[in-house]
């Protein structure tokens, strides 16, 4: 009983904590269950809401164990439907996660999801068997871990060329200053994305490196990638094929990462950078990359 009223205490002091942050998260039903094993607290109806963001799903369950109060899970066997900037984020069940925390009150996360569709205009992107790790650190960086079976990202990526193993590993820099309600700002002014390395193979192409992301004051997005392959050529043929490169493109980076492939002992390493609205490879304009003033609500 002690626990049950300490786990109900607990919801209510996270939702009073995203409230302060303008982080509506409500629902309909509460029920508890599991008792003297375990004590389940479902919540039915749940929605949580951000200024930019709305997430809905059927039913949430917070499972607590008595042996370990340290260690809670979060499940759901239902759909969660995401509404971003009027695009549709589907997350399909089974959802596992699970948080413990050490007895420095530092927190570790897992999260494991069955599928994550993303609907943009005509397109459905699909996500296949992600996992996701956190865990604090005794400074203001949350170190993170991105697992990812398979990536269609079409049209480019579509399942004749899809991502797969894809691995992220890296830190969320000064996260704790991080606000979903205006993380633009946090982006722009005090935070990043640092992708110590990250690994993925297309079509048995190998490449891997380290990147870091950011936005400047005008929102626009500053990036620098660092890659290494030795099979970057097969790769470039794919774009073209699918026709985000032009055929005067391709020839140009065909000369460039053959010369690099030449004067490199080991495997070739590339650089490509994000600035001024342009993704670059070794200097060349690829594409336009948008900025994220289209997230800036005020």
């Amino acid at each position: 009983m002690k626990i049950e009223k300490l786990a109900e205490n607990k919801l209510i002091t996270i939702q009073n904590q995203l409230q302060k942050n303008n982080i509506i998260f409500s629902w309909k039903n509460f029920e508890k269950s599991g008792f003297p094993y375990r004590v389940v607290n479902r919540l039915d109806s749940v929605k949580i809401k951000t200024n930019n963001m709305d997430i809905f799903l059927k039913n949430l369950d917070i499972v607590y164990q008595p042996w370990n109060l340290k260690h809670i899970l979060i499940k759901t066997t239902e759909k969660i439907d995401i509404l971003y900037l009027n695009n549709n984020i589907i997350i399909f069940p089974d959802i596992l996660g699970s948080i413990v925390i050490r007895e420095d009150k530092e927190k570790r996360v897992s999260i494991n999801f069955e599928k994550i569709h993303i609907i943009i205009d005509e397109y459905i992107h699909e996500i296949s068997k992600p996992e996701v790790y956190i865990r604090e650190k005794n400074n203001n960086n949350l170190e993170y871990s991105i697992k990812i079976k398979e990536l269609f990202f079409l049209p480019v990526f579509s399942e004749k060329n899809s991502i797969r193993n894809l691995l992220v590993n890296g830190e969320l820099i000064n996260y704790r200053e991080f606000n979903f309600n205006n993380f633009y700002n946090w982006f722009a002014n005090q935070g990043g994305v640092d992708v110590t390395f990250f690994n993925l193979n297309i079509n048995q192409i190998l490449v891997k490196g380290n990147a870091f992301l950011g936005i400047d004051e005008n929102l626009d997005i500053q990036s620098s990638i660092s890659i290494e392959s030795d099979e970057l050529d097969d790769l470039i043929i794919i774009l073209k094929n699918e026709n985000f490169l032009t055929k005067r493109l391709f020839e140009t980076l065909s000369i460039v990462i053959k010369a690099i492939e030449i004067s490199s002992n080991n495997i070739p390493k590339f650089s490509i950078n994000i600035q001024n609205g342009y993704l670059s490879f070794m200097g060349i304009k690829i594409v336009n990359i948008p900025n994220f003033k289209v997230l800036n609500s005020n």
